[in-house]
């Protein structure tokens, strides 16, 4: 494996810029990628996904979804006939194979 020199280190550690933002084909393409699904069936899911998510943040129910985080409606208000909905959200560490080691039900040569 070749080492990362020092441009490739700090973009691949360095959060996005602020203001960014995720738009809808952006998330279909990672999905797409990351499923194999091709686009077109998946931007229909995507969006019935999205829909019902702010529906249930509209609602005031608390998200508990993983890979997301837990994420609740900390204050609502209405500005120009808009609802504005500022959330809170907890991330959990993203957990591996490696951290779910579990201990073995017999160790050699035990029995019940």
């Amino acid at each position: 494996m070749a080492a990362k020199t020092s441009a490739e280190s700090d973009t691949a550690a360095a959060p996005p810029a602020r203001g960014e933002s995720l738009r809808i084909k952006t998330l279909v393409e990672r999905v797409a990628e990351a499923t194999g699904v091709p686009k077109k069936e998946l931007r229909p899911v995507v969006e019935a996904v999205l829909t019902q998510l702010g529906e249930a943040l509209e609602r005031g129910e608390e998200l508990n979804l993983p890979g997301l985080g837990r994420t609740k409606v900390a204050k609502t208000a209405e500005r120009n006939g808009a609802a504005h909905l500022t959330l809170k959200l907890k991330r959990h560490p993203r957990r591996t194979h490696k951290d779910e080691e579990k201990e073995p039900l017999a160790e050699d040569g035990e029995e019940d």
